[in-house]
């Protein structure tokens, strides 16, 4: 369980940047409204305080948070409510051949399919085990009987030739990766392409591969730089889905996508000018 220091410490450094308050002004008895904090910067600050310490904030804790005392309270005094946490079930994927991610159907897949080739090749081995060794014992018995020395008349030939019926080819069965569907790729999307400073804006899209409760991280980036993450986190609704609403006051050119850690996987990145 946290300090109430180490929550403090960590809930500064997320109000001076959501807000862009001063150090200084976070005090116990500071009123979050007073500091800039309305109901969406809320949402913003407990979601960054749950990744940072590993808990989910109810929405009803949340609503309740009036001060800063009260935020290091609810951190600190933490109970896990009786449903899911906001990190699911892990999601087990492997990657194929072609370097996308595999689901657990279609491992399951491609085992009885190699298990059904051993199969095949193991009657290949047998069989050719035991015809050799029947080969071998015809032989031997047509040397010791002296049958390989009789000279037998010719077998005269058919009087007419034999037509071959024609049999229609047997198309080839498909193979289970031709039988299976492409997998959907996660989606991004901004609201605008350009922004005023301080303005908010929405970011939505999808992560098929994804249930619901799953923890997407929101990075950022300048031209030419790295990617670094960005201080707001949400939660994948159902099908993967997730929306949420962000803003930021330095001007110039930035890129925008969410990123998913269990998985490490991004999502597609859009282009927003701001100022």
């Amino acid at each position: 369980m946290p300090t109430p220091a180490e929550v403090r410490a960590q809930l500064t450094d997320i109000l001076v940047t959501v807000v862009e308050c001063t150090p200084d002004q976070v005090r116990d008895d500071a009123r979050l409204e007073d500091l800039g904090v309305d109901s969406l910067a809320a949402v913003e600050v407990a979601d960054e305080l749950g990744r940072r310490f590993g808990i989910h904030l109810e929405d009803a804790t949340v609503d309740t948070l009036e001060t800063v005392d009260d935020a290091v309270r609810a951190v600190v005094e933490h109970r896990p409510a009786g449903r899911r946490g906001r990190r699911g079930p892990a999601v087990a994927v492997t990657l194929g051949a072609e370097g996308r991610e595999r689901a657990p159907g279609e491992r399951s897949l491609a085992g009885r399919a190699d298990a059904l080739w051993r199969l095949a090749m193991w009657f290949v081995v047998a069989g050719l085990v035991i015809g050799g060794g029947l080969g071998f014992a015809g032989a031997t018995v047509v040397r010791a009987t002296g049958l390989g020395g009789v000279e037998l008349p010719p077998i005269s030939g058919p009087t007419a030739p034999a037509t071959p019926s024609s049999s229609p080819s047997a198309s080839p069965s498909p193979t289970p990766s031709e039988t299976q569907e492409p997998e959907e790729k996660p989606t991004f999307s901004v609201e605008s392409d350009r922004i005023a400073a301080g303005q908010r804006f929405t970011i939505s899209g999808r992560f098929p591969s994804l249930g619901e409760g799953q923890l997407l991280q929101v990075q950022s980036r300048d031209p030419g730089a790295d990617w670094e993450d960005f201080p707001v986190s949400l939660q994948t609704r159902e099908g993967g889905r997730f929306q949420t609403q962000i803003y930021t006051s330095r001007p110039g050119e930035r890129e925008f996508r969410v990123f998913h850690e269990d998985s490490d996987t991004a999502s597609p990145s859009a282009k927003v000018t701001i100022g």
